[in-house]
Formats: C-alpha cells, structure tokens, sequence
C-alpha cells in the first residue's frame, strides 16, 4: 500500500472510530449496567410528553446512589410513564458507583442511533473501496534513467531538478523489476531504469536517486 494510501485508510480508521464511539459507549454501559447494576427507587421531579407519542421522566437517585442528587432522565412507554407520574416513582437499575449507567423501567431504546451509525459505516465503506481500487487520482507514469546508484533515504517524495533533464528523485519502492525500480511520488509513479547501477533499497522503502528523465 502507497504511503497515500495509507494517509486514506488511517484517517479512513479514525473517522470509523469517532462515527462508532457513541454507539460503543452504549453498549458498554449496557453490559456495565447488567453485571453490577442494582434496581433502586428514583423520585420522579419532571415528566413531559413530547409530539403525544414520546414519554419522558426526570428523575432522581437516592442520595447513597447519587451524592449530588443530579437529574437524570429517560424516555419510557406510555404505561410506565403513567405509573410513575402517579406514584411519583420509578425502579431503575444503575451501575455500581456510577449514577450516569442507568436504565428506567419501561425504557423505550430508540433505533435512530443505530440506523445514523449504520449508515455511516456503508458509507465510510465505500470510501475505503474506491481507496482501495483507485488509490486516489494519479498523473501519468514517468520514466527516467538512473545516474548513480539507488540509496536508503528518510521518507519523503521529492522531484526536484538539478540542472537539464537531471532530477533528485526520492520515494517509496513500488515495485522491484528487472534492472528497474518504480517509485512512489503521491499522486504519480516513476520508473526509473537502473542501467547498470546498484539498487540495496528493498520494496516499500524509501529510497532516492539521481536520475534524467526520459518520459
């Protein structure tokens, strides 16, 4: 893989990771909750019904649960909204020392994260494919012909003329051919014809040489 490529896919990876965070940290709160969470009592202190289908409830922990005693809301069925606003109670089940895991009784879990996310990925798919079958857009092929040996050299990719037709030529081995190197400049490759001079700089390393273009 190109080190343009590379870039793609890395910043590809990290888009991935923050696209599917929020729904990871769902599902860890989730398993956090099953296997240390406790059922308590919470005192209803809100409740509102939104667009006459969505029931809300704010509520709070008892002070052992949540020292702050902070409010903390969930949108439940309509049965257990109405349960709660009469009693002015509701069972939830939070995670050990830490009030901010928690699940109400009759809590509704809305799909709409999960399609947003879902969606996301098959695009972020697509992205990674077209990567991996174009590469991003690049120039024509160059030709050149060596004028010393191929040396090791930090990463870069670099054309820069010395004088004529003569170019300083670093970038990252492509491909080993016979008595030919090609290598990578980002958005175009050059091969560069040996013609008898060495080349110790193996495939997908970094390499450099002076070199006269031909094509």
């Amino acid at each position: 893989m190109t080190q343009s490529r590379r870039r793609a896919a890395l910043l590809v990876v990290l888009l991935a990771v923050v696209v599917n965070l929020p729904l990871l940290h769902s599902w860890y709160q989730d398993q956090k909750i099953a296997s240390s969470g406790k059922d308590v009592t919470a005192t209803v202190v809100d409740d509102r019904v939104v667009d006459g289908d969505q029931f809300w409830l704010s509520f709070t922990f008892p002070q052992d649960v949540d020292p702050d005693q902070k409010s903390w809301q969930a949108e439940v069925s309509e049965e257990a909204y109405d349960d709660a606003v009469a009693s002015g109670r509701i069972t939830v089940r939070v995670a050990d020392h830490d009030p901010s895991a928690y699940r109400a009784e009759g809590t509704v879990d809305s799909r709409v994260p999960l399609v947003l996310t879902l969606g996301a990925d098959l695009i972020l798919l697509l992205v990674v494919l077209l990567i991996w079958r174009y590469g991003g857009p690049r120039r024509a092929l160059l030709r050149a012909v060596a004028l010393g040996d191929v040396e090791r050299c930090p990463p870069e990719t670099l054309l820069e003329r010395i004088g004529g037709e003569d170019y300083l030529i670093r970038g990252e081995v492509l491909e080993l051919g016979e008595g030919t190197v090609t290598l990578d400049l980002g958005n175009r490759s050059i091969v560069v014809v040996l013609d008898g001079h060495a080349n110790p700089v193996g495939h997908q390393q970094a390499a450099q040489v002076r070199a006269r273009l031909v094509s």
